[in-house]
Parts: structure tokens; C-alpha cells; sequence
């Protein structure tokens, strides 16, 4: 059984034990057919393609929502300017926060000791408000790449939630929003990590510290590719 396999049966496993409903999450995101989708990080400069590259970076073939810059190569004129923030009608997608980067592996290993679930609430405050809950199946962890900017980052680790895959959402503006709970306070152990507003998690639920959490736009328009068609 392969990797992947085995991250979308435990994941359909805590969500089943939970009573969550799976109205808007299809699944954890895995590798399938050859990708055209590609999220440039706009935290972090030079290194690999395969690390600035969210899509290969976290192993995600859907459609990745979250940073504000610098492009989304297959979309033209994103409206609002340029950015992960837009998404094509009927595409399943992911949403990317910027990682929690430690000052040395105690305190990843805190963080991944103490993550107990992240949950997405998506369009906030109106009457399509749904929230998705996902437990620590979602983590993904390493270390920052040494040839990357800024420098002080090099070698670092890191330890990052990657959304499970959400069903498409209807034509319009959209807002996603993260909470983490965690088992005890945590923190990084140098400061806040690029993109975050804050260097420490308190026990219990609290919003991932993103510092721009701007929303995302949905267009009108032709279906995606027939390989992302909602089951």
C-alpha cells in the first residue's frame, strides 16, 4: 500500500471516529495524473524549483490556495492582482499557510507532539459557512533547503499543516481561515517565521498566526480538466 493510500485511510478513519461531515473535503491531497497547476512560494527565493513550487513541494496536484504572491502561472490577469488566490469553476482545492519554522529540531518535535487538529473555516460570517476539522494526518515536516533566501532560514526545520482536499466552491470571493489546537503551548524558538505574525501557539485553539490571510476568487468559465471532476 502505498504512502499516499495510507495517509487518505487514516484520514477517513479520525474523520469517521470525529462524526465529521465530508460535504466540502474530499480527501488528503496526493500525487495523481501530470499536473498544470503550480503555486510559487513567495516566502522563500532561489533553492530547487521543487521547493519553491508549493505543488511539488507539499506533493498536491490540486489547485493550491493561501500565499499572496508572486503568481499563479495558468491563470492570466488574476483578478486582484497577482498571487495563489484564484482558483478556475469545479476545481478541488488545497489551502497552504506559510510553515512553522524552528530554531532546531526540539522544537518541531514540540510542535508535532502537541498538534491535536487544524480546522478551516471557510466564508466566514455568511450563510455558506462551513467548517472542515483534520487532526495531525495533514502535518507534513522537514528542513529548509540550504541554498534559499532569506538565508537566516537555511537548514532550519520546519513543520507545516496542508489542508486535506476541499470540493470546489461556487463562482465569487471566498475567505479561508485556520485554527490550530494544540495539546500545550508551543513556540519556535527564534521569532516568528516568515509570513507569521507570532512565534508561539497557545494550548487550546487559536488562529494559525498568518500575517496576510486575504480572500480568494473563484471565476466563471469552462470546467477544469476532467481528472479534477467532483465523484
Amino acid at each position: 500500500m502505498t504512502t499516499a493510500v495510507l495517509r487518505s485511510a487514516r484520514a477517513g478513519a479520525i474523520l469517521t471516529t470525529l462524526g465529521l461531515s465530508l460535504g466540502l473535503m474530499t480527501g488528503i491531497a496526493e500525487a495523481g495524473p501530470p499536473r498544470d497547476r503550480q503555486c510559487t512560494s513567495p516566502i522563500f527565493l532561489g533553492g530547487s524549483e521543487q521547493w519553491r513550487d508549493l505543488n511539488q513541494r507539499y506533493d498536491v496536484r490540486e489547485r493550491i490556495i493561501g500565499p499572496p504572491a508572486p503568481a499563479t502561472d495558468d491563470i492570466p490577469d488574476p483578478p486582484g492582482g497577482p498571487g495563489c488566490r484564484t482558483a478556475l469553476p469545479g476545481e478541488k482545492w488545497v489551502r497552504a499557510v506559510p510553515p512553522w519554522i524552528t530554531a532546531s529540531a526540539t522544537e518541531q518535535a514540540a510542535f508535532l507532539a502537541n498538534f491535536k487538529s487544524a480546522r478551516y473555516v471557510i466564508d466566514a460570517g455568511t450563510a455558506h459557512e462551513r467548517s472542515i476539522t483534520a487532526g495531525p494526518e495533514i502535518l507534513q515536516s522537514g528542513t529548509i533547503p540550504g541554498d534559499v533566501l532569506p538565508p537566516e532560514t537555511r537548514g532550519l526545520p520546519y513543520v507545516v499543516p496542508v489542508s486535506p482536499v476541499f470540493r470546489p466552491l461556487r463562482p465569487g470571493t471566498h475567505t479561508s481561515t485556520l485554527f490550530v489546537t494544540m495539546n500545550e503551548r508551543v513556540c519556535t524558538g527564534r521569532g516568528p517565521a516568515p509570513g507569521l505574525s507570532a512565534d508561539c501557539l497557545e494550548a487550546g485553539e487559536s488562529a494559525y498566526p498568518i500575517i496576510d490571510n486575504g480572500p480568494f476568487t473563484v471565476l466563471t468559465g469552462p470546467p477544469p480538466p476532467p481528472y479534477d471532476a467532483v465523484p
